[in-house]
């Protein structure tokens, strides 16, 4: 009975996983052809590319969490069990394209904000350095700078879209204050993951719900800023 129980929670959030990683490249495209190449605004571009890194690192997310061990692995795909068995790999490379992600996020951002190279160099950096030391460096001595990391940036990157709603006026106004309530939620969504082992182990949600909980945000971010960006085009 548990071991039926365990495979409905999995196959759940593998579904969900599906929906993120679907909406992300929809994202990308949507952005890229229909926005971008008409507007050839770079805003639209760092945003498309944004939602392609987070698109291809969730995949990587997405076999390291559930496929890296391989003793979760189907007996049907157990030849592939030396690509797939390696979870570290997978978190790796994931974590490297989240951010990258982030950064190109954060130097757009700066840019808009200060109309300098030297902001968006700025605001770049400290994201492309987390992701290199993630890949290079051992995950024991790198974890603290990617939690902490992290939620800098969690918080960060709302801040400056409410900064950027602040110094605007009328639909663009709107428009920025939901784009950082979609990023806002989004980045939730993303920390709830990161941290749902440490969640059950401190009885704050369990597994099964936050596995839940974090695609859901994630999906209702990126609703928001879908809707952020819609409004924004109309200015």
């Amino acid at each position: 009975m548990l071991q039926t129980i365990d495979m409905i929670v999995r196959e759940a959030h593998l579904g969900l996983w599906f929906v993120v990683v679907g909406y992300y490249f929809l994202m990308f495209i949507i952005l890229l052809l229909f926005r971008w190449r008409k507007t050839r605004n770079p805003f639209q571009f760092a945003m498309a590319m944004f939602f392609l890194l987070l698109a291809i690192g969730r995949v990587f997310y997405f076999i390291g969490d559930f496929y890296g061990d391989a003793q979760s692995l189907p007996q049907d795909i157990v030849g592939l069990t030396p690509l797939l068995g390696s979870a570290e790999f997978w978190i790796r490379s994931g974590g490297f394209f989240q951010w990258m992600a982030l950064a190109a996020l954060a130097a757009t951002a700066g840019f808009m904000i200060f109309g300098k190279r030297w902001a968006e160099i700025g605001f770049a950096i400290p994201a492309i350095g987390i992701g290199v030391a993630l890949v290079l460096l051992p995950l024991d001595m790198t974890s603290l700078v990617v939690g902490i990391g992290g939620g800098v940036y969690a918080l960060f990157i709302p801040l400056l879209f409410w900064y950027l709603a602040y110094q605007s006026g009328g639909i663009l106004r709107k428009s920025n204050f939901i784009l950082g309530m979609g990023f806002l939620v989004l980045f939730a969504g993303r920390v709830i993951h990161a941290a749902r082992f440490a969640l059950e182990s401190a009885s704050v949600v369990s597994y099964a719900v936050s596995g839940v909980l974090a695609p859901g945000l994630i999906v209702i971010g990126l609703m928001l800023i879908a809707t952020g960006s819609e409004w924004g085009q109309t200015q």
